[in-house]
C-alpha cells in the first residue's frame, strides 16, 4: 500500500468503532493526496461544489449526482465505512471534506487511480472532467466561493451577547470553553444587563458553530435564560457537537427554549474522554474513546429541532440566515 490506501485502510478499522470521537491524525498526510480543484459539500442531504479554483467559478453551486459512475447515494454508503461517526449527520459533515480526495475516491471505489481526471455529473446533465493536483498546486491559483454573502449574525469569537433591536437579544456560543481576555462570569452578567436593559420579547441562543468543550460553564447562563418570560429559541445544526448537545438539551428541557434548525452532527449519549498514542512507524496518531456518555434516555442520536429549517443551496449562496429570520418573525 501506498500511504494514502494505508491512511484509509486505518481509519476504516477506526470506523469499526462507531464513535466520532476515535479517529487518526497525522499532520503530513496531504501530502500524499490529490485533489479535483472544486470543493464539495453537502447542503443538507445534497452535494454541491461550494468553492474552488477561478477557472471552475461555471460548476460552483451545482448540485452533483454523479462521481465518476457512482451516485453520490453509494459514495456515502460506501463511504460509511471508512469513516469513524455515530450519526449520519456527522458522515456527510466528514464525505464532504473527502469527496474532491482521489485517494479517498479509490479507496471507496469511485475512482480506480489518483491521479486519473474525474468525472463530476450534475443534477442539470452536464458533466465536468476535473485534473487531479496536490494541494500546493491548489491553492497556488486563484480560489473563489459560491458564497456571495455571509450571514449577518455569525460572531466569530468565542461567545457574545447582541441586542438586535425589537426587542429581541442573540447570544452566540460558540464553545463550551472560556475566553481568557473575557471570563465566563463577565459574560454572564452582561447577559443579564442585557436583558435588563432590552426587556426581551425574545431570546436566541445560537449553538450552531459549538464544537463542544465544558458543558458545565454554561450553566449560570441557563439558570439566567430559565426565568426569563418570553420566546425563547435555541439554534442547532450539523457543527453542533458534544457538550454543545448538552446545552441545547438543557435549554429544551430546563429553560423552555424550542430548538430550531438542522439535526445536530454530535450525537446525545457519546463515547468520549480520549485517549491517544502514536503509531511506531509512521508516527500517526490513534485517538481513542475510553468512556461511555450515555447523557439521556429521553433522547438518542443527533438532537433533532422542534423546527425544522431545511438548508438549501440559495441560502448558502446568498447569506440568507433562515433559521434566524424565523426566530425573528416568529409569533
Amino acid at each position: 500500500m501506498d500511504e494514502a490506501e494505508f491512511y484509509f485502510t486505518l481509519s476504516s478499522y477506526l470506523a469499526l468503532s462507531h464513535d466520532s470521537h476515535t479517529s487518526l491524525s497525522s499532520q503530513d498526510i496531504w501530502q500524499h493526496f490529490l485533489y479535483i480543484p472544486i470543493q464539495l459539500n453537502f447542503i443538507g442531504e445534497k452535494l454541491y461544489g461550494v468553492s474552488g479554483r477561478a477557472e471552475y467559478a461555471s460548476l460552483l453551486a451545482k448540485e452533483v449526482i454523479r462521481i465518476n459512475d457512482m451516485s453520490v447515494s453509494e459514495a456515502v454508503k460506501r463511504g460509511a465505512s471508512a469513516v469513524p461517526h455515530d450519526n449520519e449527520v456527522y458522515l456527510r459533515l466528514w464525505l464532504g471534506g473527502q469527496l474532491n480526495n482521489t485517494a479517498f475516491l479509490c479507496f471507496i471505489g469511485a475512482a480506480g487511480d489518483k491521479t486519473s481526471p474525474v468525472r463530476l455529473t450534475f443534477s442539470d446533465g452536464t458533466e465536468a472532467l476535473l485534473e487531479p493536483m496536490d494541494a500546493m498546486t491548489l491553492r497556488s491559483g486563484e480560489l473563489v466561493s459560491a458564497v456571495k454573502a455571509y450571514p449577518e449574525y455569525i460572531h466569530q469569537g468565542y461567545y457574545a451577547v447582541r441586542d438586535l433591536g425589537n426587542k429581541a437579544i442573540l447570544i452566540s456560543y460558540n464553545t463550551c470553553s472560556e475566553d481568557p481576555s473575557y471570563p465566563i462570569k463577565e459574560f454572564t452578567e452582561e447577559i443579564k444587563k442585557t436583558i435588563k436593559e432590552v426587556k426581551p420579547e425574545r431570546i436566541i441562543v445560537d449553538l450552531r458553530y459549538n464544537g463542544g468543550g465544558n458543558s458545565a460553564l454554561f450553566d449560570p447562563i441557563i439558570k439566567v435564560l430559565k426565568k426569563q418570560k418570553c420566546g425563547k429559541y435555541c439554534l442547532i445544526g450539523e457543527n453542533t457537537f458534544s457538550s454543545a448537545i448538552l446545552n441545547a438539551v438543557s435549554l429544551k428541557d430546563d429553560a423552555g427554549f424550542r430548538l430550531v434548525g438542522s439535526p445536530t452532527g454530535g450525537s446525545i449519549n457519546h463515547f468520549g474522554e480520549l485517549r491517544s498514542f502514536t503509531l511506531p512507524d509512521s508516527g500517526w496518531e490513534v485517538y481513542y474513546s475510553t468512556k461511555y456518555f450515555r447523557m439521556s434516555r429521553k433522547y438518542d442520536g443527533p438532537i433533532r429541532p422542534d423546527i425544522l429549517i431545511e438548508r438549501t443551496i440559495e441560502d448558502f449562496v446568498s447569506g440568507h440566515d433562515a433559521e434566524m429570520a424565523y426566530c425573528l418573525s416568529e409569533k
